[in-house]
């Protein structure tokens, strides 16, 4: 099942809808923390939420060198790999709603 993804922004703007949604209201805070720390470390966040409820904030580190815009860039690098994606949601099940997910580039070979 594929995600939605969602701008780090929604953290900010889930203090809208707080009354219809409790279970994203509680560690708001606390997220929003682990968000800015992700950020200021140099890695793009995107909130992952799948229709079944389940979501993780994720936090990517792209290699150096490698110049990122918008952390919408980085979404089709995420659906190439849906074993990382599964693993991500199988582990929100179990209350682990952050991760940290590093790129690299693939070895030069030389021929």
């Amino acid at each position: 099942m594929t995600p939605i993804f969602l701008p780090h922004t929604t953290l900010d703007a889930i203090g809208v809808v707080e009354g219809t949604l409790p279970k994203f209201a509680i560690g708001r805070d606390r997220l929003r923390a682990l968000r800015d720390r992700a950020m200021a470390e140099g890695a793009h966040v995107l909130l992952l939420a799948w229709p079944s409820m389940e979501w993780v904030l994720l936090a990517v580190e792209v290699p150096s060198g490698v110049v990122i815009e918008d952390a919408q860039q980085l979404i089709p690098n995420l659906l190439a790999n849906p074993t990382a994606l599964e693993h991500m949601r199988s582990e929100s099940r179990k209350g682990q709603h952050l991760s940290w997910l590093s790129l690299t580039r693939p070895a030069a070979t030389q021929h």
